[in-house]
């Protein structure tokens, strides 16, 4: 728990794997001074996991966003290099209508540091939480990580019911089909193997 008495540069991302609901982990993530959360995240109910605090809200604005009521201080959103270069910035009216506010009340990340990032994983279109941690390592000494279940092959989320689960777990319902997975999988262990990223069990040992 000693780790915890600064964590000032540290930022802690929470995904929606459902492997978050394996810790108990919400008071000690609660301790945390820079803590983000991605897309479609909930808290009510899941407190005693994933804590309550949630400092950044990293989202793609894609389709399927729910509008927040809740919405922390800090939005940072992320599109696709390649939309960005199409929809140049006709692309805010769609952001304001999936976020529900308005273009000075978030952060859009720029096409340069899209295609930086693209560069840097080697694949193109990169997950929103993979996104996000790319953006951690640019603004923070420290990025821990919890949630991230595409490094146990999982594609479902700890906030949907049963049946959604089931039709994902059975591959009946795709998910993330516009995404290289095992690319982003392997770039994401390589920065965990070189201790850039720290998973927040073992930071918590």
């Amino acid at each position: 728990m000693s780790n915890l008495l600064n964590t000032s540069n540290i930022l802690l991302i929470i995904a929606n794997g459902s492997s978050a609901l394996n810790y108990q982990y919400g008071k000690e993530i609660n301790q945390f001074s820079n803590i983000a959360r991605i897309n479609n995240y909930s808290i009510e109910k899941y407190e005693k996991y994933v804590g309550n605090k949630t400092d950044i809200w990293f989202n793609g604005a894609n389709q399927g966003l729910k509008k927040r009521i809740d919405k922390p201080d800090r939005i940072v959103v992320f599109i696709p290099a390649e939309i960005l270069s199409r929809k140049g910035d006709a692309i805010h009216q769609r952001i304001e209508k999936r976020l529900g506010t308005q273009r000075s009340n978030y952060e859009l990340i720029s096409n340069n540091k899209m295609l930086k990032y693209e560069k840097q994983i080697g694949v193109t279109r990169p997950t929103t939480g993979t996104s996000s941690i790319m953006w951690g390592l640019d603004n923070f000494d420290k990025v821990v990580i919890h949630g991230f279940d595409f490094f146990i092959d999982s594609q479902t989320h700890y906030n949907e019911n049963r049946l959604t689960r089931w039709l994902i777990e059975k591959n009946i319902v795709k998910k993330a089909t516009k995404h290289n997975m095992d690319g982003e999988k392997k770039y994401i262990e390589s920065l965990l193997l070189t201790k850039k990223v720290v998973l927040l069990k073992d930071y918590l040992k």
